[in-house]
């Protein structure tokens, strides 16, 4: 039985029918071919990280394409790949690693496409500090979060440091910024697209950034994906939204200011962070490097097959990840590029 079928019959049965129900009840009828709701579910908030989506959203692609796509934005302590996994109806975007690794357990989801090109995780220290190259933190003192711990491990092995030539100390969230202008670490770990520019506001210092993508971590970052269910039962479904999605992106980074206004005007919280335009200006510019970094527009959203698989490989070798899986089990290719 298809996903349109069961969701047919789900919507018939919380109604208190059943399948043959609708003939019974004068103008109640249900379309052999209504729109599949599907739920695309963000790994953070609504913010200019997703500009493509919410674009899409705002101008209608979505709908034109005969979708009913609901956005919705990242909830404390969500696991968006456990989302998918138990929810065929659910399409999320989540760093490569955390997809590898819920396959490597058994989830049944498939990567199709990547917003971005490479991970924006990265490394800021002072300008002051002199430090241009990973080479450059031998001896001194880095701070990162609990999921950079064994990246570090990765970047050293795979630019022939070993393990113990930096100092690597697990840090908070919360005030890590004085951390790096005390002085105490030589560097900390950020998102390059995001936190330099929260950085420079509050201490109007630009930071220099060591981007990981430059050692090793060759990771893709927003990486959608899929049930293995839905993309057998209804292809054609995800392909219509990958594609109004990258007509959004398009769209975005084709006029970057008056994209960074639709999200900040329409989408972001009244209270977050990002209710400030010139912060999603400037963030988005950052977006779009990482969105296009090493292709040709025409290529926006694809995944290199054997790139994908050398970053499985790299996470087993370096623990973080269990087992690499198939890449038949792992990204399905033919649904962005349409085949």
């Amino acid at each position: 039985m298809s996903l349109r079928r069961r969701q047919i019959i789900k919507y018939a049965g919380m109604l208190g029918l059943g399948v043959g129900a609708s003939n019974l009840l004068p103008g109640f009828s249900i379309p052999s071919r209504a729109a599949l709701p599907l739920t695309m579910q963000l790994d953070w908030k609504f913010n200019v990280q997703f500009a493509g989506l919410l674009m899409a959203d705002h101008l209608g692609l979505y709908q034109d394409s005969g979708l009913a796509i609901s956005l919705k934005p990242w909830e404390s302590g969500m696991v968006v790949p456990d989302e998918v996994a138990e929810n065929p109806m659910v399409i999320g975007c989540a760093e490569q690693n955390l997809i590898l690794s819920a396959q490597a357990n058994g989830a049944p989801i498939r990567a199709v496409a990547s917003m971005f090109q490479a991970s924006p995780l990265a490394l800021m220290s002072l300008p002051k500090s002199g430090i241009n190259t990973l080479a450059d933190l031998v001896g001194k003192k880095v701070g990162v979060h609990v999921d950079g711990l064994q990246v570090m491990e990765l970047v050293q092995g795979v630019s022939n440091l070993a393990p113990g030539d930096i100092e690597v100390v697990e840090i908070p969230y919360e005030n890590k910024n004085d951390l790096l202008m005390s002085g105490e670490f030589a560097a900390i770990q950020c998102y390059a697209v995001d936190e330099p520019i929260g950085f420079k506001a509050s201490s109007g210092i630009e930071p220099a950034i060591l981007n990981l993508s430059d050692y090793g971590y060759e990771a893709y970052a927003q990486v959608i994906f899929a049930h293995a269910d839905l993309l057998a039962s209804e292809p054609d479904v995800v392909k219509q939204f990958l594609k109004a999605t990258f007509e959004g992106w398009q769209k975005v980074l084709d006029d970057i200011p008056a994209g960074a206004q639709v999200i900040v005007d329409h989408y972001v919280e009244t209270e977050s962070k990002y209710n400030d335009l010139n912060y999603q200006i400037d963030s988005l510019k950052l977006i779009s490097d990482y969105m296009l970094m090493n292709i040709e527009a025409e290529a926006l959203g694809t995944i290199e097959m054997e790139r994908w698989m050398l970053m499985a490989q790299r996470f087993v070798d370096y623990n973080i990840i269990d087992a690499a899986p198939e890449l038949g089990l792992s990204y399905v290719p033919g649904f962005w590029p349409e085949s």
